[in-house]
């Protein structure tokens, strides 16, 4: 197996261990929101984030955050990654997906931050999140995003 065939094939496995007992072609293209939304935070990458959300979408984390639209999270996001987030990762996992409707589903995923170079959430950073994703213009973009401490010993704090 060719070294781009054997990515393609790690790439596939991980995938389906994320989406888990959510399989269906729905499921998987509306969980692409947290995806792209790790994959930005991965590159510490604050216009990425907020492109995740829609332009009036919300961001609200423990600690009395409250960001509204894209611009005060992209603000929010960077200020986080030039200090005590950065070379951070966030890593999750689907626990619920629920659709409202076509174009409006709710997501509930245990997850947390990754300290730089871990590999594991520290029991202080673990959080359970809900995202309240719409679909606009044939795209899911995430419209609310909540998370709390999950776990003991969690404190996240922003």
């Amino acid at each position: 197996m060719t070294s781009t065939a054997s990515s393609v094939v790690d790439r596939e496995a991980m995938l389906n261990s994320y989406y888990g007992p959510f399989t269906s072609e729905k499921e998987k293209e509306v969980l692409g929101v947290p995806l792209r939304l790790v994959g930005a935070w991965a590159k510490n990458d604050a216009a990425g984030v907020a492109d995740t959300f829609t332009e009036d979408g919300i961001l609200i984390l423990p600690g009395d955050v409250l960001k509204k639209g894209r611009e005060e999270i992209r603000a929010f996001m960077q200020a986080a990654y030039s200090g005590p987030f950065k070379g951070t990762g966030v890593t999750g996992n689907p626990v619920d997906v629920r659709f409202v409707s076509d174009d409006v589903a709710l997501l509930r995923t245990h997850g947390g931050i990754l300290a730089p170079g871990e590999t594991e959430i520290a029991p202080e950073l673990a959080v359970r999140s809900t995202w309240v994703c719409v679909k606009q213009d044939g795209e899911w973009r995430l419209a609310g995003y909540q998370n709390s401490p999950r776990g003991d010993g969690a404190t996240l704090r922003w």
